[in-house]
């Protein structure tokens, strides 16, 4: 960013804009002549957005037919002339077109601070008082314009925060960034975030880490944490690798893509073929930032790589997503979720995503798209864990490679874990789903619900 847009060009300033907590416009170091809420919201509109035309201005910030909502502009525009009397040249009116000068303005929100300024740099949300009220395109362009400053803010407290030797001044940074994180829900867009408001839920900290990576990084976490969805996040231009044999290595073609993007993503690299590896040490050589999505350790020769871990999320965070993908589903119910998902958002969408007003209803629309062997399993399993496969398999009346699909389907589900359901309720469900004949087929055991 030059001194220009930064505000940083002090010589030329007539007039400063605060735009982050509460709202003032200062003409030569004096607060200007009262402005009224909708001058101001043009002023910073122009600031924080850059040129735009009179109808389009005018659509934004006003109600009504296009000769009311110009005439309003008009009337705003005299005002802001008004108050900027002593600041000619901040204000510009090209014939449709309207911008500011922004080496006469300063703007609160486009300086950079530096590392003494951080801590208190974030001062409010985006003009403050004044965020609930107006059209429905300016309601979003304020969260949208919100949403980009502070996730900038939030990569410079982590970067900052790496940057220092001293854990205390460190830490700081770090408890300032989760402290914004917490207040305003950040942040940025993600396959099932813009479903739940607009944000990657409960990932602000990870997400700036991962952008804050200048070279090579390793993403782990458990499968449904959400971390394929963190990587497109961060690096939506990035090329994808996840082939599932030999027949599925990358051409020549996606190479040169991955050198000319710059970031290449290899997901779920333990399932990789070998091949793969000397792909890995090829890009990374030259200068291609690679990115190893796993669900744990790398091969030795890559233990160095900088580790964004990628785990459960808060409490807090599940709710805003169960109230958002699945609004007539009882919160009363948490307990059983977090028993289902572990904590894990990205294993929590896919099941609120079934619909339902009820745990039970979620569960019965997301095992209605199993086959019967998944079902099967499922029924027979409700109790201590299994122990063996050999017993598993005898009493699904399975043979041992749809014992084995239907065990990493319901991994992969989140249902399965260290060889037993997660939770009663999933068995009492697929046993209800399961046809009659298949229930009087399983042998009666200990494993096994009575038909």
């Amino acid at each position: 960013m030059n001194r220009a847009a930064d505000g940083t060009g002090e010589a030329g300033t007539q007039a400063t804009l605060d735009v982050l907590g509460r709202v003032a416009l200062r003409v030569g170091g004096v607060p200007a002549s009262p402005c009224g809420e909708l001058p101001l919201r043009l002023l910073a509109l122009l600031a924080l957005q850059g040129p735009i035309g009179r109808e389009e201005a005018a659509d934004l910030l006003w109600n009504g037919t296009t000769r009311q909502t110009l005439q309003s502009l008009r009337t705003a525009l005299s005002t802001l002339r008004a108050a900027l009397q002593r600041a000619p040249d901040v204000l510009v009116v090209s014939g449709a077109n309207l911008s500011v000068n922004l080496d006469t303005l300063s703007v609160d929100a486009l300086r950079t601070p530096d590392e003494t300024e951080l801590l208190r740099w974030w001062r409010g949300p985006l003009l403050a008082g004044r965020a609930c009220r107006g059209t429905d395109r300016w309601l979003e362009w304020r969260l949208g314009t919100e949403t980009r400053l502070l996730e900038g803010h939030l990569s410079a407290l982590f970067v900052a925060a790496a940057r220092q030797r001293e854990g205390g001044q460190a830490e700081a940074f770090m408890r300032r960034a989760r402290e914004l994180s917490e207040s305003f829900g950040v942040l940025p867009r993600e396959p099932w975030g813009s479903a739940a408001g607009g944000g990657l839920l409960g990932r602000a900290r990870e997400l700036a880490a991962l952008r804050c990576a200048t070279g090579s990084v390793h993403v782990r976490g458990p499968r449904g944490a959400g971390r394929s969805s963190l990587v497109r996040a961060a690096f939506p231009e990035a090329v994808w690798c996840a082939p599932d044999g030999v027949s599925d290595r990358p051409d020549p073609g996606w190479v040169a893509r991955a050198v000319g993007t710059g970031r290449a993503v290899f997901d779920d690299v333990e399932d990789m073929p070998e091949w793969v590896w000397p792909l890995v040490r090829f890009l990374d050589g030259r200068g291609c930032q690679v990115i190893l999505v796993s669900t744990g350790p790398l091969p030795p020769q890559w233990h160095d790589l900088p580790v964004v871990e990628v785990g459960s999320v808060a409490r807090e965070t599940l709710v805003r997503l169960a109230a958002t993908l699945a609004p007539a589903w009882s919160a009363v119910e948490l307990p059983a979720l977090i028993v289902l998902t572990e904590g894990l958002p990205g294993r929590a969408a896919r099941l609120l995503r079934g619909g339902g007003p009820t745990l039970e209803a979620l569960l019965r629309a997301r095992l209605a798209q199993f086959s019967e062997d998944i079902l099967r399993v499922l029924w027979v399993s409700d109790g201590p864990p299994v122990g063996e496969m050999a017993c598993l398999r005898e009493r699904c009346g399975l043979d041992c490679a749809a014992l084995r699909d239907a065990v990493k389907v319901l991994t992969d589900a989140g249902l399965w874990a260290e060889g037993q359901v997660v939770h009663p309720l999933v068995s009492e469900v697929a046993g209800q789903l399961l046809p009659w004949w298949t229930r009087q087929l399983l042998e009666p055991g200990p494993l096994s619900r009575a038909p």
